[in-house]
């Protein structure tokens, strides 16, 4: 029988008309639905969770984004304002940031490279993907001078060398955040050892360690090796490095911000023989994970086609994207793919070992 959620019973014969209400049906049968229904809720919740276990590997984490404009309205908000202001800031090059008109800041991201866009991009849904929420708000935009949005700042446009046909991206800018050190039980993550497990986890600092555990995923999933893994490399020249602030990360009111992901997927992948071992240490160093961040991979791995779905994401949030950037080839598809596996499957090790 099918259970439907406003009470009835029919038959999986479609063609049969009669049905009948809980009130119509014997005590005996009631129980014995009501044990049903429950059986199935909990298997649709085990579904949609992945099938996690109980398990002290899980954090939950509650920090809210420090951003007054909600993640799902930048886009919007960017389509329809003017800017009034472009100057020196956000980084290198053609990089710039840029004031609309009623003071809101962003971080203008503007490159030749279509793969350094892709991978700024892509990297922002692979993590709205994962649940993870410590990526500024990400748009894109054109900077058409002959629009009455960009008709103020026309002459720093041209000074900019921004191209009306180029995208670029617009991440909303965060004031006020601190550069971030590695706090101390990190600071040794190169040894190869597990040093973020269940028995360092209170409630005191669960909330941060899962943000850090969703870095470390997050990097190891698109192939960034510009914040951690750029640590883990250099200390071979600099020995103190894992002891200096991290590289494309900041934080602000106890949130952890991930900005500046370019490398990640396309760049990422191509030179992943030369980070790879990097990225493998610091995924073992894990074993507490977010919780809402291990559903997402498992569903994921489970999906098959974590490409296809990624894809359907920007396309539906942010279809100029794909008329103006390539879409991603079959060989980062499956490498995405083999690295979300890797994830899952650490995690079930994880979850194994502390249970």
């Amino acid at each position: 029988a099918d259970i439907v959620s406003t009470g009835f019973v029919h038959t999986r014969n479609r063609q049969r008309k009669d049905m009948y209400t809980l009130s119509q049906i014997s005590d005996r049968w009631k129980l014995t639905l009501l044990t049903i229904i429950q059986l199935l809720i909990q298997s649709i919740d085990a579904d949609t969770k992945g099938l996690l276990p109980q398990s002290a590997v899980f954090l939950s984490g509650s920090t809210p984004m420090p951003h007054s404009i909600s993640d799902d309205k930048w886009q919007e908000y960017v389509s329809n304002s003017r800017v009034v202001r472009i100057e020196a800031g956000c980084g290198r090059m053609q990089n710039r940031l840029i004031t609309f008109e009623d003071g809101t800041k962003a971080c203008a991201r503007y490159r030749l490279n279509s793969n350094l866009m892709q991978g700024e991009i892509y990297s922002y849904y692979v993590a709205k993907l994962l649940h993870i929420e410590n990526l500024p708000p990400l748009a894109v935009a054109k900077a058409d001078i002959n629009t009455e949005q960009w008709q103020r700042v026309a002459n720093q446009v041209l000074e900019a060398n921004w191209q009306a046909n180029k995208l670029l991206i617009l991440t909303k800018y965060i004031s006020d955040s601190q550069e971030v050190v590695l706090p101390k039980i990190l600071q040794s993550l190169d040894n190869g050892e597990t040093i973020i497990s269940p028995e360092e986890t209170t409630s005191a600092n669960s909330d941060i360690l899962s943000q850090w555990s969703d870095m470390i995923v997050f990097d190891y999933i698109v192939g960034n090796m510009d914040r951690l893994v750029n640590s883990l490399h250099n200390k071979q020249w600099n020995a103190q490095i894992m002891e200096s602030s991290v590289h494309n990360l900041a934080q602000k009111d106890n949130k952890l911000i991930f900005f500046d992901n370019e490398d990640g997927l396309f760049h990422g992948y191509r030179i992943l023989d030369r980070y790879s071992h990097y990225h493998e240490i610091s995924l073992k160093s894990l074993c507490v994970f977010s919780q809402s961040t291990a559903e997402s991979i498992f569903n994921l791995v489970k999906s098959g086609d974590a490409s296809h779905i990624l894809t359907e994401l920007i396309s539906q949030d942010q279809p100029q994207v794909l008329q103006y950037l390539p879409k991603l080839s079959s060989r980062t598809s499956k490498i995405l793919s083999q690295r979300l596996t890797n994830v899952a499957d650490h995690i079930r090790g994880c979850v194994e070992k502390y249970n």
